[in-house]
Parts: C-alpha cells; sequence; structure tokens
C-alpha cells in the first residue's frame, strides 16, 4: 500500500489501542495489542507519519533507530541485588532500566504527555547480540524487566532485505505478534503531501513531467544509484533556502541529495530551465495584474511542460501566503477570544497588565513544551509566537499609554489589536486580488481549456488555498470550481495530472472534446459480460521496456498480463471510466506486482475518457503500443478516440485493434440502439469502412489474426447471449485482429 494509506491504518490503530470502555480500561488489553511493523524500502516517509500521527493526536513520540544501539543500551546493565526467601539469602543478577524504556518516563516528565508511540526505526537490523532481546521485545513489549509504560504505543518500522544486507528475517512466531504492513513508493501519494508540505514548484513540476524519476534504486558497477522522496523532500528545501540566501543551485549541490547522476543532471537542467522561466515570465507583474501582452502570447505559444511550469511558479507565489494568512488567521482568533474574557475585568478596574502577562508566560511555556515533545508542526510554532507577539504589543500599548486599567487601558489595548487586524485584512484583500490577475493572465492565454482547470484542480488540492478561498472567497475560483465539479461528480476524471510526459517534440493539443457530453455518456457506461468483456490480447512477441496502453482496461487483467511481457524497464498503463472498475483493478495490482517477481511496481490505471488522454498527462508521441478492443465501438465517440490514439503512440509504433466488424454496410438506427444496449458486435462499422478511417488518420493497417465469425449476440463466453437490436440487414459479423501503425 501507499504511505497515504498506512497512515491511515497507523492512526486508527493507535486511536484503537489508547481507546477505553465506561470503567476506564483499555478496550484491547494492553499486552494483546499488537506492535505495528511497517516494512518498505527507504526514504518513503515510514518515520514522518509517525510524527504526523502523534501531532494529529496530541500524544507523545518517542524515536529510537536501533541500529545504534547496542544489547547493553536496550536491556540496561547488570548489577547484583541481594534477596531473601524466608530465610534463605542469596545474590542475583538484575538490570538497570533499558536506556529506551527509561526514555519514555523522562520524556513524560519533560512534557507532561502520558500517552504517545515508541517507535524503533530499523528494527529488523540489529546487532546479532540484540536481536533475540528484540524479538523478545515485539512478544512481550518488555526490556530485561522493565515494560513499556502503559499509554505507550510501539511501532516499529524496518527496510525489506533488498535494500539492506544487515536485516533478519523475522521469524513466523514473531511476525505471528505483530500487525505488519508493506508501504512501497507512490507519487500520487506524496504528491498529496506536497502539495500541503510547500514542495519547492521546481521539485514538483519536474516530478510531474517526469514520474519515473520519483523513486528508483539500483545497483551498478559503480555502487548505489538511488533517489527517494526523502531526497526530494531535503532538495526542495534546501532549494527554497539557498534562493532566499541568494546561493546558487547547482548540479553538485543536487547530487547531494538525489545520488542517481543521471537524475541530478536531468533535474539540474530542469532547474536552469524552471529559472529561466520565472524570470522570462514575471510573476510577480502577472499577479499584480501588471503583465504584457507579449507575456500572453509566450504562454499561449509554450510547450506543455512549460505550461505545467508557469502553473507551478503561480502556485508556489500564492500557496506559501496563503498559509501564512491562515496561521495569522488563528493567532488572531486566539488574542481576540482571550481579549474577550479579559474586558470586562479591565473596564472593572482590574489591571490590564496583570491579565495579560500570566497569558503570555503561559503560552511561552506551551509553546517550549511543544517544542520539547518534538510533534508540533511549523505551523503550530507560528501561531503560538505571533499570538505571544500580540499579547506583548497590547500590553505595552497600556505602558506607552501610560494606563493600566479601566476604559483607557482597554482602549489603548483595542486600538492596538484592531492595527493587527487592519493589516490582515489588508493582506487579504491583496491575495485576493492576485487570485484574481492569475485567473485573468490564464483566461487571457489558455481561455477555459486544460490549463485553467489544472490550476483549479491543484488550488483545490492544497488545503491552505481552498480554506482561504472558502472564508474569503474568489469568483473566479468559484466559477471554475463548478466547472471542474461537473466532471468530477461523475468520474473524477481530472483530479490532477498524474503525469505529463513531453520528452520529444512540443505537444500539439487536439480538438477539445465536449467534458459535458462525455460526462453524460459515461455515467452509465459499464457493459459487463458483452463480447467487449472479453481480455484475449493477441499482443506482438517483443514487448519489452515497451510503454503500453490498455483502452477500456476494466478491472486490470489485461494490464496485468502487460506488465510481464514489458518487463522492468516498460510500463503498462490502463485506463477506464467506471469508478468501480479502476478501483478493484487498483486493490489488485499491489498482489499482481508481486506475482510478476519484477523489483518493482510497471502498472498504473487512470479514470479517464479514452476520447482526451491529455488530462493523464500522455503528450504526443509518448506510447509505443496502444491496444482496444471492440470496446472501442461502445465509446462515446470512436473516431475520437482513434485521433487520440494516433497522437499519444509514436511515429513507427503500433496500435493493436481486437475488434468485431461487419461484413457490409451498416444501418446507423441499428448500430445506435445496438450501442445503447452494449452490443459491441452489433454496434460494429463495416471493416472497408474501418479499415479506410485509420488510414485517413494516418496508419498503416495490416490483419495480425485472420477472422473468425461472431454472432451478433454473442457474450463473454460460450453460451452466454446479450441483448440484440431489431433489424433487416443481411451483413455478417467477423472478429479480427489488425495491427495500425502510425505513419
Amino acid at each position: 500500500m501507499n504511505i497515504t494509506r498506512a497512515k491511515g491504518y497507523v492512526l486508527n490503530t493507535v486511536r484503537a489501542s489508547l481507546h477505553v470502555d465506561d470503567d476506564g480500561l483499555k478496550s484491547i488489553d494492553p499486552r494483546l495489542q499488537r506492535p505495528l511493523f511497517l516494512v518498505g524500502p527507504p526514504g518513503i516517509g515510514k518515520t514522518a507519519i509517525m510524527a504526523q500521527v502523534a501531532s494529529e493526536l496530541g500524544i507523545g513520540l518517542v524515536s529510537y533507530s536501533m541500529t545504534h544501539h547496542t544489547r547493553q543500551s536496550a536491556l540496561g546493565l547488570p548489577k547484583i541485588e541481594h534477596h531473601e526467601h524466608h530465610g534463605y539469602e542469596y545474590d542475583a543478577t538484575e538490570y538497570t532500566m533499558s536506556e529506551i524504556i527509561a526514555s519514555l518516563y523522562d520524556y513524560m516528565e519533560r512534557t507532561g504527555l502520558e500517552q504517545g508511540i515508541l517507535f524503533l526505526d530499523e528494527v529488523n537490523c540489529v546487532s546479532e547480540t540484540l536481536y533475540p532481546s528484540m524479538l523478545q521485545f515485539l512478544q512481550f513489549k518488555t526490556f530485561g524487566a522493565h515494560s513499556v509504560p502503559e499509554g505507550w504505543i510501539v511501532a516499529c518500522a524496518g527496510n525489506p532485505p533488498e535494500y539492506n544486507r544487515s536485516v533478519h528475517e523475522f521469524d513466523i512466531a514473531t511476525l505471528d505478534r505483530v500487525r505488519k504492513i508493506e508501504v512501497e513508493p507512490d507519487y500520487d501519494a506524496w504528491k498529496a503531501y506536497a502539495a500541503d508540505a510547500g514542495v519547492h514548484a521546481s521539485v514538483a513540476t519536474f516530478l510531474e513531467t517526469e514520474k519515473d524519476c520519483f523513486y528508483r534504486v539500483e545497483s551498478t558497477p559503480g555502487g548505489k544509484r538511488f533517489v527517494t522522496a526523502r531526497g526530494w523532500d531535503d532538495l526542495s528545501r534546501m532549494i527554497t533556502l539557498n534562493e532566499e540566501l541568494g546561493m546558487p543551485v547547482e548540479q553538485d549541490l543536487v547530487e547531494q541529495f538525489v545520488q542517481d547522476n543521471e537524475i541530478a543532471e536531468r533535474f539540474a537542467l530542469y532547474y536552469d530551465l524552471f529559472r529561466k522561466y520565472q524570470s522570462d515570465y514575471q510573476i510577480p507583474s502577472i499577479l499584480k495584474g501588471t503583465y504584457g501582452a507579449e507575456i500572453v502570447e509566450r504562454a499561449e505559444r509554450a510547450r506543455f511542460d512549460e505550461r505545467l511550469a508557469l502553473m507551478g511558479l503561480l502556485l508556489d507565489a500564492l500557496t506559501p501566503q496563503t498559509a501564512d494568512l491562515l496561521v495569522q488567521e488563528q493567532a488572531l482568533t486566539d488574542v481576540r477570544d482571550f481579549l474577550r474574557e479579559a474586558k470586562a475585568g479591565v473596564l472593572g478596574g482590574g489591571n490590564a497588565i496583570d491579565a495579560i502577562q500570566p497569558q503570555i508566560d503561559s503560552r511561552k511555556r506551551e509553546l517550549g513544551r511543544l517544542a520539547e515533545s518534538g510533534i508540533a508542526s511549523a505551523d503550530q510554532a507560528r501561531r503560538a509566537k505571533r499570538a505571544i507577539g500580540m499579547l506583548t504589543a497590547c500590553r505595552n500599548a497600556c505602558t506607552l499609554a501610560g494606563t493600566e486599567a479601566g476604559e483607557e487601558a482597554f482602549a489603548a489595548i483595542h486600538q492596538e489589536f484592531r492595527g493587527f487586524v487592519g493589516t490582515f485584512e489588508a493582506e487579504v484583500a491583496t491575495l485576493r486580488d492576485q487570485l484574481d490577475n492569475a485567473y485573468s493572465f490564464l483566461e487571457a492565454a489558455f481561455g477555459e481549456g486544460r490549463e485553467t482547470m489544472l490550476f483549479t484542480t491543484e488550488l483545490t488540492a492544497r488545503r491552505a488555498t481552498t480554506t482561504f478561498v472558502a472564508r474569503y472567497g474568489c469568483d473566479a475560483f468559484s466559477r471554475h470550481s463548478k466547472e471542474l465539479q461537473t466532471v468530477e461528480k461523475r468520474n473524477d476524471l481530472i483530479a490532477r495530472i498524474d503525469e505529463a510526459r513531453n520528452a520529444q517534440a512540443a505537444p500539439s493539443t487536439p480538438d477539445p472534446v465536449n467534458a459535458d457530453e462525455l460526462a453524460a455518456y459515461y455515467e452509465k457506461a459499464c457493459w459487463e459480460f458483452g463480447y467487449a468483456s472479453l481480455c484475449h490480447m493477441a499482443l506482438p512477441a517483443n514487448l519489452t521496456g515497451k510503454t503500453v496502453l490498455d483502452i477500456g482496461c476494466r478491472r486490470g487483467k489485461g494490464v496485468f498480463k502487460l506488465s510481464e511481457r514489458v518487463g522492468a524497464k516498460g510500463r503498462a498503463i490502463g485506463i477506464d471510466w467506471v469508478p468501480d472498475h479502476i478501483a478493484q483493478a487498483t486493490e489488485r495490482m499491489e498482489r499482481a506486482a508481486r506475482e510478476t517477481g519484477l523489483p518493482e511496481n510497471n502498472m498504473e490505471f487512470h479514470l479517464a475518457y479514452p476520447e482526451d488522454l491529455m488530462p493523464l498527462g500522455l503528450g504526443d508521441g509518448t506510447v509505443d503500443v496502444a491496444f482496444i478492443n471492440s470496446i472501442l465501438h461502445l465509446t462515446c465517440r470512436p473516431e475520437s478516440v482513434l485521433e487520440e490514439l494516433y497522437r499519444v503512440l509514436k511515429p513507427g509504433c503500433l496500435l493493436i485493434c481486437e475488434v468485431a466488424l461487419a461484413t457490409g454496410k451498416r444501418d446507423a438506427a441499428v448500430v445506435e440502439v445496438a450501442r445503447q444496449l452494449g452490443n459491441s458486435i452489433q454496434a460494429a462499422p463495416c471493416r472497408a469502412d474501418f479499415e479506410a478511417l485509420l488510414d485517413k488518420l494516418g496508419f498503416d493497417v495490416e490483419v495480425a489474426e485472420e477472422p473468425h465469425a461472431v454472432e451478433a449476440s454473442m457474450g463473454f463466453k460460450k453460451g452466454h447471449e446479450v441483448p440484440t437490436a431489431p433489424s433487416t440487414e443481411t451483413v455478417a459479423f467477423e472478429a479480427l485482429v489488425l495491427h495500425a501503425v502510425k505513419r
């Protein structure tokens, strides 16, 4: 599973483990609670999700890397203790408390948090001498004679053997006492995190167009080459800091985080181009609404990857401001609520400074406690510091006004606070104008096209921007989000771009399809048990290393077959318009990937319309082989589907049409009724017309498998029939495989 799903399991497990019944007893006996055991490649966020869960639940977190521990530090040191039992005296060896267990008591003393997570990383990489004690700990939650304190949940993590030579395989007895969660790298899960975490726009847009660079681990004669989610995260922070300090970002710096020379070089080149876009497009002028016509014209002519970078630059400028204003809003609310409580006392003659100062001191202590606990987010810390700063300013306002009580004191406090509010309101108005100006620019350059919709989608994906718009409004966002929701209600097609590849020539955008027409058609377009449900797939001999697209992939069986054929260097992509199909295919994908024996998953599934593959990031000439069966005849616009497949195929590459076709001219009325019934055989066009269409679109056509007769009522297996349209036609139908090569 991906790291987002894993976090959900961790969160729910901790909640369940801490839950108490009406008598105050744990719903699950602590002795029976299984430790969590996350297993996955390095650098995918296993440690990070523990911190996130602790922060969200307001509990503690104590983390240890077990590779740094010896048997003595984990178990404690031996000591001689004297005992007596019914007159019999003896000396025995006992152990001092484990450093790990003792640290929990120290943590509780420092922070006041009595519940939390004890997270032991690299748990399957401990030394030979510590390994038996580690197994005992996982089973009984004790080191020596000392148990984990009540209220603390044990969670562990480790890497699979292929990533670490020092890994010890746990035996069945141990695995049967833990909750093992296998975690895999997943770009989409990381992208959702990156949108809220403020990952630098150059990193985000690079990975949007170079998805295969997100996570890679390879062994080469020169050693390990790898790039991880952690590496991209850390590089993002360093880029942001270097830009703030005016320091360069060069390939040598990138290689310190992205330890794959090829990917590091690709990113370094992209970053230079990204900075050029930043300069050329004059983002501040766009947000101020002072851009010139030449900037709009530049955007209109831009390639897709440049347009993607442009949107990343706009989002990168808007999102941090939005997040910062929301923190300021929370701090203002905190101070406002306190001042409302204190107002009556001050107006009644109470000392304002005596009321404010304890509040300042209390918030400073709480801030220190949060910092000590290690679970406070940066936004929580900023919120607390800003509230303290406002309260301090209000206290000082009384001193400067020479009054500490009564109406004059509160008037001084109110005036100071209103100054903060006024500044905040002005900043909100400025940001609203910037959002409107960004939309005005996008509409001028791209109209109501995909780029504007993508910008809206990315704003929606960011918690800060959606919260800001919900509270303070943005007419342009509201208008475009309604357009987006029209599509999302039906199939979530444009939730976000999964990938955008433009390694070759600049992509030419196909004629736009009518999104409402497609959405209305495919809402009910789920045909079961018909001839199009068959998964024969007559494939060419050599698909190794190819990118293969399966249109109408249903529940993924064909893609699973393709995965083995394309191998570790290839990609198998399945698209379908039925959400349940994609959900089931995705659910089965992990198991199918393991069964291939390949080092990593090479499959992906997307909810999409076959007439419009651009939202998936499939640019011109990005696919080696496309496969479609008779489902083609049931699509909303079959000719548009073929046009789209021609666009995404590389020159000289192959479209496989495994279809039923008619032997003569068709009655259009019969075809339409057959389409409504979901009968892909009876909906088939005339073979001569179909081959002529392929030729017109730019394909050279040859027969790969000779035709055989099929009946119009034929279903997905022998003996199964489907409804047919009433017809007086004399045509017959035959099934065949055509290979159409893009000229």
